[in-house]
């Protein structure tokens, strides 16, 4: 079959589809689901999906993105994303899962799918309007301004400022019969919850969607593993609950846990190289976090963690280029590698994929997460932890439920300090929570990701460990770890 004839035919599905003939409930052998299915039909020019983690939003999402520039010959739609690397890395692989092969041409410099009738998708890096010089910022406003589009589509809008959402709907003008703006988030708190939710703008769509929608492609296993997670996660990324108790904006961690850590607080015994040692290494297990940084505008930093007792026993932070970041760590690695390796959790969002470029070589015990791909219905492992809004709330409820149980000890000062401007915030580059303005919010992170995962013991554990330290100190009993 030619392209004239292909693009005529798929041009008559799309009238049919617009005049509410037909209703799109699989495609390219996917059987959708009822809530993937309400998303695709809809017909609202900007219609957002919310929901929890493998729901099957993405695969909607893109689905209608294919459609679109099937149904609609000549059409041009925008792509867009916080960064083009994140399209590329992230989203672009779903798509080629998704999408019939042969009917497009990927062309990587530039960054645009065009297929044989015209259509094209464009990706685009929405960073470049909200961060940057004010010069960046008005090229990238220049360049939005030059477009002439039939549909936007945005993956995880929470990353996406409001002035941005406003700015594209400006570029929605292309003749093709039909422009919409297409949308998936994370329940979070930021703007679209007011706009979509709570007091809905006109012609605006909402469908809000549950892992337990999609329960039919999942494994009982992962299913499983998500609802062990803490119980303000299974409400947002399982049953993707979006409330007035997302939108809280208060410090992240109660006052009676800073005042605690306030008591644990200490001096260190020494300094090396700028890392701060609050207690020798012995013959324990320990878990290193780190949160690394480009070197020029916010500090790194690296925190060792002793994962038998919860004590903070080293820090690092410092202004100091990547691969000065990863010698330190492998320094404090092998200084506490007394019983095993630690284990390495570093950030590798941004600038840690850098990092994580380089630690690799020279260390080999690092933090590995589990990557759903929603297609083939499996678990692959890369290294580094991935922070975005849902990640970071894992993080937060981890830290909350540690400290609760009085388990965390941290002696140092700077960190306490930095706790106390951790706040939950609407801003984008926040994620959700972060550091007040005029603050960081690195040492934070830096523990955060190295309590992520701990068990703490319990009550009884915690005095027996804490009794055996006494009697070895006074001599009263000797004991040696095998």
């Amino acid at each position: 079959m030619d392209n004239d004839v292909k693009t005529e035919e798929w041009k008559k599905t799309g009238e049919r589809w617009l005049k509410g003939e037909i209703e799109i409930e699989e495609f390219n052998g996917l059987k959708l689901n009822k809530k993937q299915i309400e998303f695709i039909n809809a017909k609202e020019r900007f219609c957002l999906v919310s929901g929890g983690f493998a729901s099957g939003k993405t695969t909607a999402f893109l689905v209608k993105l294919i459609l679109l520039c099937l149904f609609f010959p000549g059409n041009r739609i925008l792509l867009g994303r916080k960064t083009r690397q994140e399209i590329e890395r992230v989203t672009l692989p779903d798509f080629f899962d998704v999408c019939p092969q042969g009917i497009y041409e990927h062309k990587v410099g530039p960054g645009i799918i065009k297929f044989f009738n015209g259509s094209e998708i464009i990706f685009f890096g929405l960073d470049a309007l909200q961060s940057g010089s004010g010069q960046d910022i008005k090229k990238a406003e220049q360049a939005i301004k030059s477009l002439n589009l039939g549909a936007v589509f945005i993956d995880q809008l929470e990353e996406i400022e409001q002035r941005i959402f406003e700015a594209l709907d400006g570029r929605l003008r292309r003749n093709v019969g039909f422009q919409q703006m297409n949308f998936t988030t994370n329940p979070a708190n930021y703007w679209a919850y007011d706009y979509f939710k709570a007091n809905p703008r006109k012609n605006t769509r909402l469908i809000e969607t549950s892992m337990m929608d999609n329960k039919e492609f999942l494994s009982d296993e992962f299913i499983q593993s998500q609802l062990d997670k803490p119980k303000i996660y299974v409400l947002r990324y399982v049953y993707g609950e979006w409330s007035p108790d997302s939108l809280i904006e208060s410090g992240v961690f109660a006052e009676e846990y800073i005042k605690e850590q306030a008591f644990h607080v200490k001096k260190p015994l020494r300094e090396i190289d700028g890392a701060k040692i609050f207690h020798e290494p012995v013959q324990h297990d320990y878990q290193i976090g780190i949160d690394p940084s480009d070197g020029s505008v916010d500090p790194c930093n690296i925190t060792v963690v002793d994962k038998e007792t919860g004590e903070v026993v080293a820090t690092y932070s410092g202004l100091v280029p990547i691969a000065a970041q990863a010698d330190r760590a492998v320094q404090m690695a092998l200084m506490y590698s007394v019983k095993r390796k630690p284990l390495m959790i570093p950030e590798c969002t941004g600038v840690g994929q850098a990092f994580i470029e380089n630690i690799k070589k020279k260390y080999d015990r690092i933090y590995e997460r589990e990557v759903f791909n929603q297609r083939d219905k499996r678990t692959t492992k890369k290294l580094g932890f991935y922070t975005n809004y849902a990640t970071k709330t894992q993080l937060v409820e981890n830290m909350k439920n540690l400290f609760q149980k009085r388990f965390p000890k941290i002696r140092d000062g700077a960190t306490v300090e930095e706790i106390k401007t951790f706040i939950y915030s609407d801003e984008v580059r926040n994620r959700g929570a972060g550091a007040q303005k005029g603050y960081h919010d690195d040492r934070v992170m830096g523990m955060m990701l190295a309590f992520w995962n701990l068990e703490a013991p319990s009550a009884r554990e915690q005095n027996w460990i804490r009794d055996l330290t006494r009697q070895k100190k006074k001599g009263v009993i000797k004991y040696q770890y095998k």
